[in-house]
Protein backbone atom coordinates (compact mmCIF):
# COMPACT_ATOMS: atom_id res chain seq x y z
CA UNK A 1 0.00 0.00 0.00
CA UNK A 2 1.40 3.45 -0.89
CA UNK A 3 0.92 5.67 1.55
CA UNK A 4 1.37 9.58 1.34
CA UNK A 5 3.54 11.76 3.43
CA UNK A 6 1.28 14.08 6.15
CA UNK A 7 -1.93 13.03 4.61
CA UNK A 8 -3.61 11.25 7.55
CA UNK A 9 -4.71 7.69 6.89
CA UNK A 10 -8.36 7.94 8.41
CA UNK A 11 -8.91 10.55 5.26
CA UNK A 12 -10.42 8.50 2.56
CA UNK A 13 -10.00 9.13 -1.48
CA UNK A 14 -13.59 10.05 -2.17
CA UNK A 15 -13.37 12.88 1.04
CA UNK A 16 -9.72 13.73 -0.41
CA UNK A 17 -11.45 14.30 -3.80
CA UNK A 18 -13.92 16.62 -2.01
CA UNK A 19 -11.56 18.77 0.12
CA UNK A 20 -9.19 19.77 -2.95
CA UNK A 21 -12.08 20.60 -4.77
CA UNK A 22 -13.91 22.68 -2.52
CA UNK A 23 -12.78 26.70 -3.10
CA UNK A 24 -13.87 29.82 -0.95
CA UNK A 25 -17.17 29.45 0.59
CA UNK A 26 -17.85 26.00 -0.07
CA UNK A 27 -19.69 24.19 3.37
CA UNK A 28 -18.41 21.19 4.82
CA UNK A 29 -20.85 19.29 6.91
CA UNK A 30 -19.34 17.13 9.82
CA UNK A 31 -22.66 15.10 11.22
CA UNK A 32 -23.75 11.83 12.91
CA UNK A 33 -25.77 9.51 11.53
CA UNK A 34 -29.10 11.43 12.49
CA UNK A 35 -28.47 13.91 9.84
CA UNK A 36 -30.55 13.04 6.44
CA UNK A 37 -27.80 13.67 4.57
CA UNK A 38 -29.24 10.96 1.72
CA UNK A 39 -32.21 13.51 1.38
CA UNK A 40 -30.35 16.51 1.47
CA UNK A 41 -27.49 15.02 -0.72
CA UNK A 42 -30.06 13.43 -3.51
CA UNK A 43 -30.10 16.76 -5.32
CA UNK A 44 -26.77 18.55 -4.95
CA UNK A 45 -24.83 18.05 -2.54
CA UNK A 46 -22.37 15.03 -2.37
CA UNK A 47 -22.33 12.99 0.39
CA UNK A 48 -19.19 10.93 1.60
CA UNK A 49 -19.16 8.93 4.66
CA UNK A 50 -16.86 8.32 7.14
CA UNK A 51 -18.66 5.51 9.05
CA UNK A 52 -16.83 4.22 12.42
CA UNK A 53 -15.21 7.50 12.33
CA UNK A 54 -15.83 10.53 15.45
CA UNK A 55 -16.25 13.62 14.32
CA UNK A 56 -13.69 14.94 16.41
CA UNK A 57 -11.29 12.77 14.82
CA UNK A 58 -12.32 13.56 11.10
CA UNK A 59 -12.38 17.33 11.50
CA UNK A 60 -8.82 17.06 13.58
CA UNK A 61 -7.31 15.10 9.81
CA UNK A 62 -9.17 17.40 8.07
CA UNK A 63 -7.75 20.82 9.74
CA UNK A 64 -4.50 18.86 8.89
CA UNK A 65 -5.13 19.74 5.06
CA UNK A 66 -7.64 22.27 5.14
CA UNK A 67 -7.36 25.39 7.08
CA UNK A 68 -10.96 27.17 8.10
CA UNK A 69 -12.07 29.97 5.75
CA UNK A 70 -12.57 32.34 7.82
CA UNK A 71 -14.01 35.15 5.42
CA UNK A 72 -18.02 35.72 6.42
CA UNK A 73 -19.89 37.83 3.48
CA UNK A 74 -21.74 41.23 5.32
CA UNK A 75 -25.34 40.43 6.16
CA UNK A 76 -27.82 42.20 3.79
CA UNK A 77 -29.89 42.92 6.69
CA UNK A 78 -27.17 44.59 8.99
CA UNK A 79 -27.53 48.15 10.16
CA UNK A 80 -24.09 49.26 11.52
CA UNK A 81 -22.33 47.74 14.51
CA UNK A 82 -24.14 46.55 17.71
CA UNK A 83 -22.01 46.85 21.27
Amino acid sequence: MVVLKGIPSVLSPDLLYVLAKMGHGDDLVLADVNFPSSSICACGPREVRADGLGIPQLLEAILKLLPLDNYVPPSSSSHGSCR
